[in-house]
């Protein structure tokens, strides 16, 4: 191969990166794998948990980009939510708070240390206009973050589940645009949607997957003071999967929360 060749091979090559990366942001695409850009190369928003955001090797959850929690009811998914968007709040940032599943409580979340004066929250009354609202908010470009509290039968119901997948099929362009964080709580595992039929859901476009269930409560004194949740990293796209830390959440007032 001459050397002009190879120049004009390696130019195509860098206009198609640039292309990619104007579209989806600067890290979608880097030389040598996600691990060798290092975390400072990936803008992130840290989830609140140092232990947790080591295991995610870039030190918390990417912007710009889908991320996934899954786990059942009193798993500590919910806190674990609200502390990241503390962590979102922390640059002066607005936040969102999708609450499909009518578990969002304004005290606990307060209590959490988030602030409540820079926190839109949606009660919609349907998948749809889960969606509707879901996109607009991305779409404004006005959030550091957005959580997506998802009632389970949007994933085992077709035409839901359809909708679902046109809608976030448009999303990475508008997440890249915007850089924020879009975190989709459920409690549903992937294998009940992939049974239903649905190839393309949150799982699939998602860079990172968590999955969170609580292993013990905390006890002093004979009373019940927190519990001990253990989140694993289930997929990484910027980093390795398959890590597993164990977190401390307790309450004493204001609800802490600590790697163990």
């Amino acid at each position: 191969m001459s050397r002009a060749h190879k120049r004009q091979r390696q130019r195509q090559l860098e206009m198609t990166v640039a292309a990619i990366q104007r579209r989806y942001g600067p890290w979608a695409l880097v030389r040598g794998g996600p691990q060798a850009a290092g975390s400072a190369a990936i803008p992130h928003i840290p989830t609140g948990f140092p232990a947790l955001d080591r295991a995610l090797a870039i030190g918390g959850l990417p912007k710009g980009q889908v991320c996934e929690l899954v786990g059942p009811a009193t798993s500590g998914k919910t806190t674990l939510a609200l502390k990241f968007l503390v962590q979102a709040q922390a640059d002066e940032g607005e936040v969102g708070y999708i609450d499909q599943a009518l578990y969002f409580d304004p005290d606990y979340a307060y209590r959490c240390g988030l602030d409540l004066s820079r926190l839109v929250v949606g009660r919609p009354q349907d998948g749809r206009e889960t969606l509707a609202m879901v996109e607009s908010l991305v779409r404004s470009g006005a959030l550091a973050a957005l959580v997506v509290d998802v009632l389970d039968f949007t994933w085992v119901d077709p035409l839901t589940a359809s909708e679902w997948t046109a809608t976030f099929s448009r999303l990475p362009f508008a997440l890249a645009r915007s850089g924020t964080v879009l975190l989709v709580l459920h409690e549903a595992p992937l294998s009940s949607r992939m049974q239903s039929g649905v190839e393309l859901t949150v799982a699939h476009g998602a860079a990172v997957r968590l999955q969170v269930v609580r292993e013990r409560w905390l006890r002093r004194d004979g009373d019940i003071r927190g519990y001990q949740a253990r989140v694993e990293v289930l997929k990484n796209r910027f980093g390795p999967a398959g890590r597993t830390v164990s977190l401390a959440i307790e309450f004493n007032g204001t609800v802490q929360g600590n790697g163990l």
